[in-house]
């Protein structure tokens, strides 16, 4: 066997030789003797066997043959690569090709999928371009609005109002909850045939959930501040009584710096030390309407004479480009932008103070509503005259003329 091992591969080939032979005519007790009947076997080894049947090999050119063909089919089959093909049909072409390099439509086709494709990167990139210009309004018209909002009824504590919020998500949950309470005993007591117990008091008002959202056409890019935001935020907070689990309420706004991190034990850094007192703001809504129109108009007059930085650096470099000296302005003294429009917000704020002390000064004296719908037509005429207001139409568009002049 240690023999058999190294030489497997002849012996392979000695056999098919034989096979061939065999098959020209030659009977098998030709290659090897057979022993008489009833005589032992006789084993002759193995090695004499297999020279036998080189020596029947080189006697037989049919095995010659055999023997070198096989040696050449399996040189050429090692020597040959693999042929790659997109399918396992037999009867497909050889292209060279891969599937997606087979050109299967016509130019016609391809210039009207050019045209296609042209034609939805254009519309892609219009509504693109329609989104960030929608999106720049939005925060234009925001910026405007705060702007006259803080001018009108000062600025806004983005921290306590966040606190706010949080508070009332939380009381919410205790309203959610004390309704599902409610159902239930109603529902047990129906069931037992019992009368139903009174419904409760609500602990803070439930905000609606909104049914769609805005259509991006249906926003407010006008810029004007509409007091109905806060009176309309002010019905959903929590109650006073609220403690909130997850810490006090912010200091106020004078008594307290900026932000720290979560981790630190102290919230908030200390307050300035010549930081101004507070000021005293009117609440969102209390002032008349007369006084909103020539603020607003100071306000878009400033804005519309007001230059950015980069228009006033272009303005220097073309005065530095003629020789001529740097104009110095007021503006350009200060560095924080910041201070610069809090000094504007001061003058606007003033200028609304004047205008609202005019208003007050101007205004006719007036009777209360009580007065109002106990007078008569004739007295309800010399109200509106006095007033300055159409004194034509019955009684009732008389009074509603008049109470809306006295509520303002």
């Amino acid at each position: 066997s240690s023999w058999l091992k190294p030489h497997q591969s002849g012996v392979s080939l000695a056999m098919a030789g034989c096979t061939a032979f065999i098959s020209l005519g030659a009977h098998p007790t030709s290659l090897w003797p057979v022993p008489a009947v009833g005589s032992r076997p006789r084993l002759e080894p193995l090695r004499s066997e297999v020279r036998e049947v080189t020596a029947v090999q080189s006697s037989c050119p049919a095995v010659l043959a055999a023997v070198a063909a096989v040696r050449v089919a399996r040189r050429k089959d090692r020597s040959r690569p693999l042929a790659l093909r997109a399918t396992t049909v037999e009867a497909e072409s050889t292209t060279g090709l891969a599937p997606w390099e087979i050109e299967e439509e016509t130019e016609d086709e391809r210039q009207a999928r050019y045209a296609r494709e042209a034609d939805e990167m254009k519309l892609k990139w219009d509504a693109r371009r329609l989104e960030e210009k929608q999106s720049a309004q939005r925060r234009q018209a925001w910026a405007q609005k705060e702007q006259e909002r803080a001018s009108l009824y000062g600025p806004r504590d983005p921290i306590m109002e966040a606190y706010e919020a949080r508070i009332y998500e939380e009381a919410r949950v205790i309203e959610v909850r004390r309704r599902q309470r409610e159902v239930y005993e109603r529902i047990k007591a129906h069931k037992e045939g019992k009368a139903l117990p009174p419904k409760g008091t609500p602990y803070v008002t439930l905000k609606a959930s909104p049914t769609e959202p805005v259509k991006p056409e249906e926003f407010d890019i006008s810029g004007h501040y509409k007091p109905e935001e806060d009176l309309e935020a002010k019905k959903y907070k929590a109650p006073e009584s609220y403690v909130s689990p997850s810490g006090s309420a912010p200091p106020p706004r004078h008594k307290r710096g900026a932000p720290r991190a979560a981790w630190e034990a102290q919230q908030y850094a200390p307050p300035r030390p010549n930081a101004p007192p507070p000021k005293e703001w009117p609440e969102p809504g209390s002032l008349p309407a007369d006084t909103v129109p020539p603020v607003r108009a100071k306000i878009e007059e400033e804005r519309a004479n007001r230059k950015s930085r980069r228009q006033r650096m272009m303005e220097e470099q073309e005065r530095l480009d003629r020789g001529e000296s740097p104009a110095v302005e007021e503006e350009e003294d200060l560095e924080d932008e910041d201070l610069e429009d809090d000094v504007e917000d001061e003058e606007v704020q003033e200028d609304v103070q004047e205008v609202a002390e005019e208003l007050e000064a101007d205004k006719p004296d007036l009777p209360t509503v009580a007065e109002a719908k106990a007078m008569k037509v004739a007295e309800l005429k010399q109200a509106l005259q006095t007033a300055g207001l159409p004194v034509t139409g019955k009684k009732a568009e008389l009074l509603e003329r008049l109470l809306a002049a006295i509520e303002g």
